[in-house]
């Protein structure tokens, strides 16, 4: 590997991401100003998001059938070129909510392409030995364009007309693309291609749209990743209304403090991904997913027992960091220890039942923090992050590194 591609790889990715973090941010605002009306911005974002739970499998089994670089740039230039358009469309005095849908929509489709090929296409670039690293640079990338990118969407709706921040997001695509044409290709694995597992043999029918699915339930290490996974993404989903909940309502701390709260989430990421992670790559997968887990659950536990901002604000910042790490780790494993030719099924495959877990939780979450309210729901998380890090601890499965140098033969 030539540290020159992870540092080309790498830029690439936090350049369209921190263009999709600007949009994310831009658009609803953008929508509002012109249309004045919340339902429109509603459906736009929902649009933008529901291509993960139609195409997430077909996606993976294309990610698995075809050159993985390729597949990113063409992602790229999708959006791209969808992002102009949509930025036309808002030029209109009363611009077509039919059209608004219809773009978002396939541009969550090129989020999807990207998402999956880009997972599929690092182990590619990077051996398993440097796995975790190379996650943990993505991570930080991901962890700046969050922070930077609401920012830089400010200024520019502000300060420019409405469509110069989608145009922008429409130039980090080009941005990246130009990057990844850089890159070595990735050809798509053959039948004699192989990563880490004994329980694969679904995993080497090309055709198998579902091999993904079959993995995760016939493989033991796969299932209890799954596993965490799923707990990860669940307090992914609740983070932020939980802490607005404890902050506001029960403390009654003011919208400025809490949003400085909320800040500290991404310093306790950028922390974590760069001062910790490279330093424990040799120690066993399942210890690790499973202390940031019981980290994640810990700092639940304290949130529900805060008395106030200072108190608040470094619970939110352990939380994030425990969160970062969990999500690099769980990441670096699936990347490791997937079949190279079932790589991006079962990156759908865990991607759709994330997504799946996401919807539900944010559906019903507001309903349960009102419910039993903040500091209960914080107790509640805290105690089902403790059991799921049990298998993580205890499963023979789990006891190999991450960064380990042999490769046992699937």
């Amino acid at each position: 590997m030539k540290t020159a591609y992870l540092h080309r790889f790498v830029v690439a990715r936090t350049v369209s991401m921190l263009g999709d973090r600007a949009a994310e941010s831009a658009l609803p605002i953008i929508l509002l100003l012109v249309t004045d009306d919340p339902l429109v911005a509603g459906l736009v974002t929902a649009s933008n998001i529901l291509p993960a739970l139609l195409f997430s499998l077909p996606v993976g089994h294309l990610a698995d059938t075809r050159e993985r670089r390729g597949l990113l740039i063409t992602a790229d230039v999708w959006r791209a070129v969808l992002g102009l358009g949509l930025a036309l469309v808002l030029l209109a005095p009363e611009p077509s909510v039919a059209l608004l849908v219809s773009i978002t929509f396939l541009m969550g489709c090129g989020d999807v392409l990207f998402s999956v090929a880009s997972h599929t296409y690092l182990p590619a670039l990077v051996p398993s030995t440097r796995i975790m690293r190379a996650n943990t640079a993505l991570e930080a990338g991901d962890a700046a364009a969050t922070l930077t990118g609401p920012a830089l969407a400010g200024v520019l709706v502000s300060r420019f007309p409405h469509p110069v921040a989608l145009v922008v997001n429409a130039g980090s695509f080009v941005v990246s693309a130009v990057l990844l044409a850089r890159l070595p290709t990735a050809r798509a694995p053959h039948a004699d291609d192989h990563r880490v597992s004994s329980n694969c043999r679904t995993a080497r029918r090309h055709g198998d749209v579902l091999a993904g699915f079959r993995l995760l339930i016939s493989d033991p290490l796969q299932r209890i990743l799954q596993l965490a996974c799923i707990y990860m993404h669940l307090a992914a989903a609740l983070f932020v209304l939980v802490i607005v909940a404890v902050s506001v309502q029960t403390l009654h701390i003011g919208p400025f403090r809490t949003g400085l709260v909320l800040s500290a989430a991404g310093v306790g990421g950028l922390i974590v991904t760069l001062l910790v992670t490279r330093f424990v790559e040799h120690l066993p997968w399942g210890l690790l997913l499973g202390t940031a887990l019981c980290g994640l659950a810990a700092t639940f536990l304290w949130l529900a027992m805060a008395q106030g901002f200072v108190s608040l604000f470094f619970a939110a910042l352990c939380m994030d960091a425990c969160s970062a790490f969990a999500f690099v780790t769980a990441g670096s494993v699936r990347q490791v220890f997937t079949p190279a030719k079932a790589l991006g099924r079962l990156t759908a495959a865990a991607g759709l039942v994330s997504a799946a877990v996401r919807a539900a939780c944010v559906l019903s979450g507001g309903a349960v923090v009102a419910w039993a309210g903040g500091r209960t729901a914080a107790v509640v998380l805290g105690v089902i992050g403790l059991v799921c890090a049990v298998p993580l601890l205890m499963a023979r499965t789990a006891r190999r590194p991450i960064a380990a140098d042999a490769t046992p033969a699937s």
